[in-house]
């Protein structure tokens, strides 16, 4: 009965979940001994696997994912205090980076089955996706120990938390929304840079301005009818 329950409440990630393991099940006699799980920048092959760690290590990802992001407000003791504060993150983020692990063992199964595709460009805008959906969401989160851009500051003060989250969320919505864009006018070396500087330097610039908005909360006069 619980199973079944928790089908009916959770049908979108019973199917991101399955979709993988159903689409390596249909075709496992057509897949070759040894199939390809990693690609070099420019789409090259470069990375080989046996059939059964290869067509796995994604669908397995996805679901070890789906469990612990499920235990997460078990675990952390701010989550256990007001349980419904991030539920509706957490299940952004449950759904978001399961989707992003199994379309990537979608992807392998069918290129070993002779499906080719542009794989780097379709990782590059997976991931832009992803940034783009838990971008949106950032200004929802509240103070936790597992998610969202946790830093000394953040976890120090609810009120730095907020507004860095809320700046992360347009750092992250409108890098994605830009790079989404640039890829039909700029080459794909510059865009792989602008990708990189982007995935390196949007946390990197949370980090910064958590610290930047500590500084401002501790610089104000304090009240004196406090």
């Amino acid at each position: 009965m619980q199973t079944l329950r928790w089908l009916r409440e959770n049908w979108l990630q019973a199917a991101i979940l399955a979709i993988p393991f159903i689409v390596v099940a249909a075709s496992w006699d057509r897949f070759p001994e040894r199939v390809v799980v990693h690609w070099g920048a420019q789409g090259q092959p470069n990375g080989w696997a046996g059939k059964f760690p290869g067509l796995f290590v994604c669908p397995a990802l996805s679901v070890a994912l789906a469990i612990f992001l499920g235990w997460i407000p078990r675990l952390d003791p701010r989550l256990r205090r007001d349980p419904d504060g991030n539920g509706r993150y957490l299940a952004v983020i449950r759904l978001s980076t399961t989707a992003l692990c199994s379309f990537g063992g979608v992807l392998i199964a069918a290129e070993a089955l002779g499906h080719h595709f542009n794989i780097p460009v379709l990782t590059v805008n997976a991931v832009l996706l992803l940034f783009l959906v838990l971008g949106n969401y950032f200004g929802t989160v509240r103070p936790n120990y597992f998610v969202g851009i946790r830093t000394p500051w953040t976890l120090e003060s609810d009120e730095v938390w907020r507004a860095t989250h809320r700046n992360g969320g347009r750092v992250f919505v409108a890098g994605s929304l830009a790079l989404l864009g640039l890829q039909f006018v700029l080459s794909w070396p510059h865009l792989m840079a602008c990708f990189i500087v982007f995935v390196f330097g949007a946390p990197a610039w949370s980090y910064l301005y958590s610290y930047w908005s500590f500084r401002s909360v501790e610089a104000r006069p304090e009240d004196p009818d406090r």
